[in-house]
C-alpha cells in the first residue's frame, strides 16, 4: 500500500540538450557524411538549426508556412532516393497536412520522417493552436507509419540513426522542454519499451515527457511495489512488450493526451483482443478540459495529472 510521504520530487536535474536539438545536432553529423539526407521545415527556429542551415545550406530547405507542400516534397524528394527529414511543430504539421500524410506518405509508403515539437502540452501558454494532444491517436489510425515518443536524449539520437536507412514514413513526438535527465537503461528499438522500475505485478507505462515526472517519485513506486515501463514505440506495438504485461495484475496508463487514442487505448485493446485478466486504470487529458490555456501546470492539475494527484489515484485503486 502506498504511503503517505513528502511530494516534492527528489530529481536532481541536469542541464541536458533540449530533444529537438538532439534530433537537429544528431542529423547533422550524419547528413555531412551523407548527401542525400535533406531537412525541411517551415520556418522554425533553433541554434542548432541555424548551424544546420549555415553549414549545409544544399541539404536544408526552409518551405515557410506551408505544410501540405511540405508533405508532398517531401515525399517526391523520398522516392527518388533522398532520405528526407521534415521537422516542425506537431500540431502545425500532421493537422494541417493530414490528408498529405495519408496519401502521399502512407499509401505510397514514401519513407519521411516527421519530427514534431511540442507534443501534448509543450506549449502551454500559446493554447489550442499550439497544443498536440491527439497525435498518436490521428496517426494511429493510418496504415504503415511507425510512432515513437522518446523521454530522453540518448533515445532521440538512437531513433535518428535508425531513421537514416530506415524504408518506413515515421512520426517521432519530441518535447518541447528538456528532459532534464537520460535514463541510464539504453532502448532497443525492436522492442519498443523499456523497464524503469522493474516489478512483477504492478506497473506505470508512460511515455515521453511524463517518464521525466514520474521518474523523480521513483523511490515511492518502489516502495508501493510499482514499477514503470517507458512506452517510446506506439506503433507497431513489437510481441515482446504483450509478453511482458501478459502476466501483470494492475497497470496505470499515464500520459499527457487526449483520453481517445492514447496509449492507455494502445493497451486496453491488446488486453482485450489478447484476453488478459489485467486491471487497467487510465489517466490522461479529459474531453472536457484538453482545451484551454495556461501553464503546463495548470493545464495538468485541471486534468487531474499534477504528481499528487497521479499518486492519490494509484492509492486509491491499488487500495480496492
Amino acid at each position: 500500500m502506498m504511503q503517505k510521504s513528502n511530494l516534492k520530487s527528489n530529481l536532481k536535474i541536469k542541464n541536458t540538450n533540449f530533444l529537438r536539438d538532439t534530433f537537429i545536432d544528431t542529423l547533422f553529423k550524419r547528413a555531412k557524411k551523407d548527401k542525400k539526407i535533406i531537412l525541411i521545415c517551415n520556418d522554425q527556429g533553433a541554434i542548432a538549426l541555424d548551424n544546420y542551415r549555415a553549414k549545409l545550406p544544399n541539404q536544408f530547405l526552409n518551405a515557410g508556412i506551408s505544410e501540405q507542400n511540405i508533405i508532398s516534397t517531401a515525399a517526391g524528394l523520398a522516392k527518388e532516393g533522398y532520405k528526407c527529414f521534415v521537422y516542425s511543430i506537431s500540431s502545425f504539421i500532421l493537422t494541417r497536412a493530414y490528408e498529405q500524410i495519408k496519401l502521399d506518405l502512407c499509401v505510397a509508403k514514401a519513407p519521411v520522417k516527421i519530427y514534431g515539437v511540442g507534443c501534448g502540452y509543450s506549449y502551454a501558454i500559446d493554447g489550442p493552436t499550439h497544443h498536440s494532444t491527439e497525435d498518436t491517436a490521428i496517426l494511429n489510425v493510418l496504415p504503415n507509419i511507425e510512432i515513437f515518443s522518446p523521454s530522453d536524449n540518448a533515445s532521440v539520437e538512437k531513433i535518428v540513426n535508425y531513421h537514416i536507412n530506415s524504408t518506413s514514413p515515421s512520426y517521432v513526438r519530441i518535447d518541447r522542454e528538456s528532459p532534464g535527465l537520460d535514463f541510464k537503461k539504453l532502448i532497443n528499438l525492436n522492442q519498443g519499451f523499456r523497464v524503469i522500475l522493474d516489478n512483477n505485478k504492478n506497473y506505470i507505462i508512460s511515455t515521453g515527457n511524463f517518464l521525466f515526472r514520474l521518474y523523480g517519485m521513483k523511490d515511492i513506486f518502489r516502495k508501493a511495489n510499482i514499477g514503470i515501463i517507458d512506452l517510446f514505440k506506439h506503433k507497431p506495438i513489437n510481441k515482446s512488450f504483450i509478453k511482458k504485461i501478459a502476466k501483470c495484475k494492475n497497470i496505470f496508463s499515464i500520459e499527457e493526451h487526449n483520453q481517445n487514442g492514447g496509449i492507455g487505448d494502445i493497451i486496453s485493446s491488446i488486453i482485450t483482443s489478447k484476453k488478459l485478466k489485467i486491471n487497467l486504470y487510465k489517466m490522461s487529458l479529459k474531453d472536457s478540459s484538453t482545451f484551454d490555456y495556461g501553464s503546463r501546470n495548470y493545464l495538468l492539475r485541471k486534468n487531474n495529472l499534477e504528481i499528487y494527484q497521479i499518486l492519490k489515484f494509484i492509492k486509491n485503486n491499488l487500495g480496492k
